[in-house]
Protein backbone atom coordinates (compact mmCIF):
# COMPACT_ATOMS: atom_id res chain seq x y z
CA UNK A 1 0.00 0.00 0.00
CA UNK A 2 1.22 3.55 -0.66
CA UNK A 3 2.44 5.63 2.26
CA UNK A 4 1.01 9.10 2.83
CA UNK A 5 3.28 11.82 4.15
CA UNK A 6 0.89 13.49 6.62
CA UNK A 7 3.12 16.50 7.27
CA UNK A 8 3.40 17.17 3.55
CA UNK A 9 -0.36 16.75 3.23
CA UNK A 10 -1.08 19.27 5.97
CA UNK A 11 1.28 21.78 4.40
CA UNK A 12 -0.62 21.53 1.11
CA UNK A 13 -4.22 21.41 2.32
CA UNK A 14 -4.84 25.06 1.50
CA UNK A 15 -3.61 24.82 -2.09
CA UNK A 16 -6.09 24.84 -4.94
CA UNK A 17 -5.57 24.58 -8.67
CA UNK A 18 -7.32 26.43 -11.43
CA UNK A 19 -9.97 24.39 -13.25
CA UNK A 20 -8.92 22.32 -16.22
CA UNK A 21 -10.92 23.95 -19.01
CA UNK A 22 -8.81 22.83 -21.93
CA UNK A 23 -8.61 19.65 -23.96
CA UNK A 24 -5.50 17.57 -23.54
CA UNK A 25 -3.00 16.91 -20.80
CA UNK A 26 -0.15 19.31 -20.10
CA UNK A 27 3.21 17.68 -19.36
CA UNK A 28 5.89 20.02 -18.02
CA UNK A 29 9.50 18.81 -17.95
CA UNK A 30 11.90 19.98 -15.22
CA UNK A 31 15.52 19.06 -15.92
CA UNK A 32 16.64 20.21 -12.48
CA UNK A 33 20.40 19.89 -12.10
CA UNK A 34 20.86 18.26 -15.51
CA UNK A 35 23.87 19.82 -17.20
CA UNK A 36 23.47 22.23 -20.09
CA UNK A 37 25.48 19.81 -22.21
CA UNK A 38 23.16 16.89 -21.45
CA UNK A 39 20.08 19.01 -22.12
CA UNK A 40 21.56 20.01 -25.48
CA UNK A 41 22.29 16.35 -26.26
CA UNK A 42 19.11 14.70 -25.03
CA UNK A 43 16.51 17.41 -24.42
CA UNK A 44 14.83 17.05 -27.79
CA UNK A 45 14.28 13.33 -27.15
CA UNK A 46 12.50 14.09 -23.88
CA UNK A 47 10.40 16.76 -25.59
CA UNK A 48 9.44 14.26 -28.31
CA UNK A 49 8.26 11.79 -25.63
CA UNK A 50 6.24 14.56 -24.01
CA UNK A 51 4.55 15.31 -27.35
CA UNK A 52 3.97 11.58 -27.90
CA UNK A 53 1.92 11.19 -24.72
CA UNK A 54 0.17 14.53 -25.06
CA UNK A 55 -1.07 13.39 -28.48
CA UNK A 56 -2.29 10.04 -27.12
CA UNK A 57 -3.93 11.21 -23.88
CA UNK A 58 -6.32 13.94 -24.92
CA UNK A 59 -7.74 14.95 -21.55
CA UNK A 60 -9.24 13.72 -18.28
CA UNK A 61 -12.50 11.97 -17.49
CA UNK A 62 -12.67 14.11 -14.35
CA UNK A 63 -13.50 17.72 -15.16
CA UNK A 64 -13.15 21.25 -13.78
CA UNK A 65 -11.43 21.54 -10.40
CA UNK A 66 -11.43 17.74 -10.19
CA UNK A 67 -8.92 17.43 -13.05
CA UNK A 68 -5.19 18.20 -12.93
CA UNK A 69 -3.94 21.27 -14.74
CA UNK A 70 -0.51 19.80 -15.49
CA UNK A 71 1.84 16.90 -14.89
CA UNK A 72 5.26 18.06 -13.70
CA UNK A 73 8.00 15.51 -14.46
CA UNK A 74 11.38 15.86 -12.75
CA UNK A 75 14.22 14.39 -14.81
CA UNK A 76 17.43 13.01 -13.34
CA UNK A 77 20.35 11.59 -15.31
CA UNK A 78 22.54 9.70 -12.84
CA UNK A 79 24.25 6.39 -12.11
CA UNK A 80 21.99 3.45 -11.21
CA UNK A 81 23.69 0.07 -11.66
CA UNK A 82 26.21 0.39 -14.48
CA UNK A 83 25.73 -0.63 -18.09
CA UNK A 84 22.87 -3.03 -18.76
CA UNK A 85 20.08 -4.30 -16.49
CA UNK A 86 18.09 -1.31 -15.15
CA UNK A 87 17.90 1.40 -17.82
CA UNK A 88 15.68 3.77 -15.89
CA UNK A 89 13.02 4.05 -13.21
CA UNK A 90 10.02 6.28 -12.84
CA UNK A 91 6.79 6.85 -11.00
CA UNK A 92 4.32 9.46 -9.77
CA UNK A 93 5.07 11.34 -6.54
CA UNK A 94 2.04 13.64 -6.28
CA UNK A 95 -1.51 12.69 -7.15
CA UNK A 96 -4.88 14.35 -7.56
CA UNK A 97 -7.46 12.67 -5.33
CA UNK A 98 -10.23 15.23 -5.90
CA UNK A 99 -12.36 13.44 -8.47
CA UNK A 100 -13.49 9.96 -9.44
CA UNK A 101 -9.95 8.91 -10.39
CA UNK A 102 -6.46 9.29 -8.95
CA UNK A 103 -4.31 11.06 -11.52
CA UNK A 104 -0.65 12.04 -11.50
CA UNK A 105 0.21 15.69 -10.93
CA UNK A 106 3.96 15.22 -10.44
CA UNK A 107 6.49 12.45 -10.90
CA UNK A 108 10.17 11.56 -11.27
CA UNK A 109 12.15 9.85 -14.02
CA UNK A 110 15.73 8.65 -13.52
CA UNK A 111 17.94 7.30 -16.32
CA UNK A 112 21.21 5.45 -15.88
CA UNK A 113 24.04 7.51 -17.39
CA UNK A 114 25.96 4.28 -18.03
CA UNK A 115 23.27 3.22 -20.54
CA UNK A 116 22.26 6.44 -22.26
CA UNK A 117 24.90 6.59 -25.01
CA UNK A 118 24.35 2.92 -25.89
CA UNK A 119 20.60 3.52 -26.09
CA UNK A 120 21.10 6.60 -28.24
CA UNK A 121 23.40 4.70 -30.60
CA UNK A 122 20.85 1.87 -30.84
CA UNK A 123 18.03 4.34 -31.51
CA UNK A 124 16.17 3.18 -28.38
CA UNK A 125 16.54 6.05 -25.93
CA UNK A 126 13.29 7.65 -27.05
CA UNK A 127 11.41 4.39 -26.42
CA UNK A 128 12.85 4.11 -22.91
CA UNK A 129 11.78 7.68 -22.13
CA UNK A 130 8.27 7.01 -23.49
CA UNK A 131 8.07 3.86 -21.36
CA UNK A 132 9.14 5.58 -18.15
CA UNK A 133 6.90 8.57 -18.84
CA UNK A 134 4.01 6.12 -19.19
CA UNK A 135 4.72 4.91 -15.65
CA UNK A 136 4.77 8.49 -14.34
CA UNK A 137 1.37 9.01 -15.95
CA UNK A 138 0.03 5.97 -14.13
CA UNK A 139 0.59 2.84 -16.21
CA UNK A 140 1.23 0.08 -13.66
CA UNK A 141 1.77 2.59 -10.84
CA UNK A 142 -1.82 3.79 -10.37
CA UNK A 143 -3.65 0.60 -11.31
CA UNK A 144 -4.18 -0.55 -7.73
CA UNK A 145 -5.24 2.85 -6.45
CA UNK A 146 -7.80 3.20 -9.25
CA UNK A 147 -9.13 -0.31 -8.72
CA UNK A 148 -8.19 -1.58 -12.17
CA UNK A 149 -5.84 -4.38 -11.09
CA UNK A 150 -5.28 -6.57 -8.03
CA UNK A 151 -1.59 -7.18 -7.30
CA UNK A 152 -0.11 -10.63 -7.84
CA UNK A 153 -3.11 -11.94 -9.79
CA UNK A 154 -1.48 -11.37 -13.19
CA UNK A 155 -4.93 -10.54 -14.51
CA UNK A 156 -5.85 -7.01 -15.61
CA UNK A 157 -9.64 -7.09 -15.93
CA UNK A 158 -10.80 -3.47 -16.30
CA UNK A 159 -13.24 -2.84 -19.10
CA UNK A 160 -11.56 -0.60 -21.66
CA UNK A 161 -8.16 -2.32 -21.86
CA UNK A 162 -9.75 -5.78 -21.77
CA UNK A 163 -12.15 -4.92 -24.60
CA UNK A 164 -9.26 -3.53 -26.64
CA UNK A 165 -7.19 -6.68 -26.00
CA UNK A 166 -10.04 -8.92 -27.12
CA UNK A 167 -10.29 -7.08 -30.44
CA UNK A 168 -6.65 -6.13 -31.05
CA UNK A 169 -5.18 -9.56 -30.37
CA UNK A 170 -8.15 -11.62 -31.59
CA UNK A 171 -8.97 -12.95 -28.13
CA UNK A 172 -12.77 -12.58 -28.03
CA UNK A 173 -13.19 -14.93 -25.07
CA UNK A 174 -10.37 -13.43 -22.95
CA UNK A 175 -11.39 -12.45 -19.43
CA UNK A 176 -8.19 -10.52 -18.62
CA UNK A 177 -5.06 -8.96 -20.10
CA UNK A 178 -2.01 -10.90 -18.81
CA UNK A 179 0.25 -8.94 -16.46
CA UNK A 180 3.92 -9.72 -15.73
CA UNK A 181 4.56 -11.40 -12.37
CA UNK A 182 8.27 -12.10 -12.91
CA UNK A 183 11.25 -9.78 -12.77
CA UNK A 184 11.02 -8.72 -9.15
CA UNK A 185 10.02 -5.40 -7.63
CA UNK A 186 9.69 -2.66 -10.21
CA UNK A 187 8.86 -5.09 -13.02
CA UNK A 188 6.21 -7.43 -11.65
CA UNK A 189 2.61 -6.18 -11.51
CA UNK A 190 3.32 -3.12 -13.63
CA UNK A 191 3.78 -4.36 -17.21
CA UNK A 192 2.04 -6.59 -19.73
CA UNK A 193 3.28 -10.15 -19.56
CA UNK A 194 5.73 -11.45 -22.15
CA UNK A 195 5.04 -14.90 -23.57
CA UNK A 196 8.78 -15.53 -23.85
CA UNK A 197 10.40 -14.83 -20.47
CA UNK A 198 13.59 -12.81 -20.68
CA UNK A 199 16.22 -11.90 -18.11
CA UNK A 200 17.88 -13.72 -15.24
CA UNK A 201 15.46 -12.29 -12.69
CA UNK A 202 12.51 -13.86 -14.48
CA UNK A 203 14.22 -17.20 -14.80
CA UNK A 204 15.14 -17.19 -11.12
CA UNK A 205 11.58 -16.27 -10.14
CA UNK A 206 10.08 -18.68 -12.71
CA UNK A 207 6.46 -18.06 -11.79
CA UNK A 208 3.94 -19.43 -14.26
CA UNK A 209 2.35 -16.15 -15.29
CA UNK A 210 -0.99 -16.03 -17.07
CA UNK A 211 -0.04 -15.75 -20.73
CA UNK A 212 3.36 -17.45 -20.45
CA UNK A 213 4.34 -19.34 -23.63
CA UNK A 214 1.53 -17.59 -25.55
CA UNK A 215 2.53 -15.19 -28.31
CA UNK A 216 -0.20 -12.60 -28.88
CA UNK A 217 -0.05 -10.89 -32.27
CA UNK A 218 -1.95 -7.74 -33.19
CA UNK A 219 -4.48 -8.18 -35.98
CA UNK A 220 -3.88 -4.53 -36.92
CA UNK A 221 -0.15 -4.56 -37.65
CA UNK A 222 1.17 -8.08 -37.05
CA UNK A 223 3.32 -6.93 -34.11
CA UNK A 224 3.70 -8.98 -30.95
CA UNK A 225 2.58 -8.03 -27.48
CA UNK A 226 6.02 -9.25 -26.32
CA UNK A 227 7.57 -6.26 -28.15
CA UNK A 228 5.05 -3.68 -26.95
CA UNK A 229 6.17 -0.42 -25.34
CA UNK A 230 4.79 -1.23 -21.88
CA UNK A 231 6.30 -4.68 -21.32
CA UNK A 232 9.04 -5.04 -18.70
CA UNK A 233 11.93 -5.52 -21.12
CA UNK A 234 12.94 -3.37 -24.07
CA UNK A 235 12.66 -5.59 -27.14
CA UNK A 236 11.64 -5.27 -30.76
CA UNK A 237 9.60 -2.38 -32.05
CA UNK A 238 8.49 -0.97 -28.66
CA UNK A 239 5.14 -0.08 -30.23
CA UNK A 240 2.14 1.33 -28.34
CA UNK A 241 -0.92 -0.92 -28.48
CA UNK A 242 -4.51 0.18 -28.25
CA UNK A 243 -4.68 -2.12 -25.21
CA UNK A 244 -2.14 0.06 -23.39
CA UNK A 245 -3.89 3.21 -24.53
CA UNK A 246 -7.23 1.99 -23.19
CA UNK A 247 -5.64 1.12 -19.84
CA UNK A 248 -5.08 4.87 -19.47
CA UNK A 249 -8.80 5.39 -20.09
CA UNK A 250 -9.46 2.92 -17.24
CA UNK A 251 -7.47 5.12 -14.83
CA UNK A 252 -9.11 8.39 -15.78
CA UNK A 253 -7.72 9.75 -19.04
CA UNK A 254 -9.47 10.52 -22.29
CA UNK A 255 -7.57 8.87 -25.11
CA UNK A 256 -7.06 9.39 -28.81
CA UNK A 257 -9.06 6.31 -29.89
CA UNK A 258 -11.76 4.19 -28.31
CA UNK A 259 -11.79 0.38 -28.43
CA UNK A 260 -13.22 0.45 -31.95
CA UNK A 261 -10.61 2.87 -33.31
CA UNK A 262 -13.04 5.77 -33.37
CA UNK A 263 -12.44 9.24 -31.86
CA UNK A 264 -13.55 9.54 -28.25
CA UNK A 265 -16.06 12.40 -27.89
CA UNK A 266 -15.07 15.22 -25.58
CA UNK A 267 -17.42 15.94 -22.64
CA UNK A 268 -20.27 18.21 -23.69
CA UNK A 269 -19.95 20.39 -20.59
CA UNK A 270 -17.31 21.16 -17.99
CA UNK A 271 -18.43 20.99 -14.37
CA UNK A 272 -16.65 23.42 -12.03
CA UNK A 273 -16.54 21.38 -8.85
CA UNK A 274 -14.51 22.67 -5.91
CA UNK A 275 -12.47 20.43 -3.65
CA UNK A 276 -9.43 19.72 -5.83
CA UNK A 277 -6.37 18.91 -3.78
CA UNK A 278 -3.00 17.26 -4.28
CA UNK A 279 -1.39 15.11 -1.62
CA UNK A 280 2.07 13.65 -1.42
CA UNK A 281 2.18 9.91 -1.83
CA UNK A 282 5.12 7.54 -1.99
CA UNK A 283 4.08 5.56 -5.06
CA UNK A 284 5.88 2.49 -6.30
CA UNK A 285 8.43 3.26 -8.98
CA UNK A 286 8.74 1.17 -12.10
CA UNK A 287 11.78 0.25 -14.12
CA UNK A 288 12.51 -1.15 -17.53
Amino acid sequence: MPLIDINRLLSMCALFAAPSLYSGINIVLDFGSTSTEDIASYGATFTAAESFWESKLTGYRDTGFNAPTQVLINIDLSAIDGAGDVLGSAGPTFGNFGGSFIETTEGDMTFDTADIDNLVNAGSFGNVIQHEMGHVLGFGTLWDLNGTYVSDTGQYMSAAALAAFQVEFNQPSATFVPVELDGGSGTANGHWNMGIDLGTNEQADSRDDPGDAIIYTSVNNGLRLDNELMTGYLTGEAWLSNTSLQSFYDIGYLVALDIYGQPVPEPATVALIFGFGAIFVVFRRRRV
